[in-house]
């Protein structure tokens, strides 16, 4: 009776791992998301090509515009979405239902404002994103595969920059740069930075007399003034 006993505990030990590891998240730390577009998406609609690589075999899982931010989706996930998005799949049972392939890009329609629960959103005014989650084959409840690409929309600001001369120096104030590399010409001598932030200041000592000061962002003058010191 004891060793019948002692059986019967670790067939339902045996059973109880079986099931956990049944319902347990996919190892998913290979699972990476990429969009070829997340800056300036047109407001009226746009598409953005996300490409999904290293998806666990035969599993699924759901595309979409939402609203909220990376930190919110840390917190869950979010409740305003654009229309149905994409389903894609590695599943053959779901490919049969109407997935599309996960091993292909997924070209995702999006668009600034829409409603979702009643709720009206503007994505050129809140932080939205791309959100990919889990499809319901794999559980509501596992986060495993979800992740989130931050996207704006609108037109992005034009570069400017200015250029005058203050206590012996040409003083150029470049805006909506950020990012960008920018040529500066100062009587003929050229200096190359690398823009920081979007009021970038850069500074240098001014010739004798009069000279020409230009800046030029990505092969484009953004300024060409003629002064004197």
């Amino acid at each position: 009776m004891k060793k019948n006993k002692y059986s019967v505990v670790a067939a339902l030990a045996i059973a109880a791992a079986t099931s956990l590891a049944a319902v347990a998240p996919a190892h998913a730390d290979n699972f990476t998301v990429s969009a070829d577009r997340s800056q300036h998406l047109t407001v009226a609609g746009d598409k953005v090509t996300v490409t999904l690589a290293g998806i666990p075999a035969g599993q699924g899982v759901y595309v979409r515009l939402c609203k909220g931010t990376m930190t919110d989706v840390m917190k869950g996930r979010p409740a305003l979405c654009f229309g149905q998005g994409a389903w894609v799949s590695t599943d053959a049972a779901q490919l049969a239902y109407g997935a599309g392939d996960a091993t292909k890009p997924v070209v995702l329609a999006v668009q600034a404002a829409f409603t979702s629960n009643g709720t009206a959103v503007d994505c050129s005014v809140d932080a939205c994103g791309i959100h990919i989650r889990r499809d319901h084959n794999g559980g509501s409840a596992d986060y495993s595969l979800d992740r989130f690409v931050p996207v704006t929309f609108g037109t992005a600001p034009v570069a400017s920059a200015t250029a005058v001369v203050k206590a012996g120096k040409v003083v150029f104030t470049v805006a909506n740069a950020k990012g960008n590399q920018v040529t500066f010409v100062v009587d003929g001598k050229k200096y190359v930075r690398n823009v920081t932030n979007d009021s970038f200041v850069f500074a240098v000592a001014a010739p004798k007399g009069k000279f020409a000061a230009s800046a030029n962002l990505l092969r484009k003058q953004v300024a060409k003034v003629s002064l004197s010191n």
